[in-house]
């Protein structure tokens, strides 16, 4: 009984079909099917979370502290860390009092992702990298830090986001269905062997 619903679970959230392809990959076989997103504020309203909004603040992490979130038991490289924020991109932290209970990506370079590659213009910037701390999940912050970013970024001059989620990846793409984001393209990727590189646009609304 408890196999069959680990299964149900997987094939709810798109977990079953995402470890079939990760286990393709290890044999050289890469299959990504993802959505290109964009995202603003003018199409956004401020999501309600579990608390008091007003314990929550935003902070700018640079290379002084982004080591602290190494300490937070999730997937973290310090080294390309700093590199990112050495070549100009920022690292936007959620704060619960003194307790970091989220943080983000953005990067006002290009967008480089399978087979998306797009420059960044002034006003715009790839939002990526969406993390919440384990014992912060189930409080709806995923989309709160994602406005609370649309409006900081808004002050420096940047109104227009673009961002990628797996087709797969139900969290994510709920989260920002939340926010009224754009599903600009649906996007078949694949790579052979690390050589041969093909894709597919599914569907298209620019």
């Amino acid at each position: 009984m408890i196999f069959w619903e680990k299964v149900k679970y997987k094939m709810r959230y798109g977990l079953f079909l995402r470890s079939i392809l990760l286990n393709l990959s290890k044999i050289g076989i890469e299959i990504i099917p993802y959505y290109l997103f964009q995202e603003s504020k003018k199409n956004a309203i401020l999501p309600e979370i579990s608390g008091d909004p007003s314990e929550y603040s935003l902070e700018l992490f640079g290379t002084d502290r982004i080591n602290i979130l190494g300490t937070l038991n999730i997937n973290f490289n310090l080294n390309e860390s700093i590199r990112f924020l050495e070549s100009g991109d920022l690292c936007l932290v959620l704060k619960y009092r003194a307790e970091i209970a989220a943080f983000m990506w953005t990067s006002f370079n290009e967008i480089n992702y399978c087979a998306t590659h797009i420059k960044i213009k002034n006003n715009e910037g790839w939002l990526s990298a969406m993390n919440t701390i384990d014992s912060f999940r189930g409080r709806n912050l995923a989309p709160f830090l994602r406005y609370k970013s649309y409006e900081l970024l808004n002050e420096m001059g940047r109104d227009v986001f673009y961002s990628v989620s797996e087709y797969f990846n139900t969290p994510a793409i709920k989260f920002k269905e939340k926010l009224n984001a754009k599903k600009l393209k649906l996007i078949l990727f694949i790579r052979l062997f690390k050589k041969i590189r093909i894709s597919f646009t599914l569907m298209s609304n620019d």
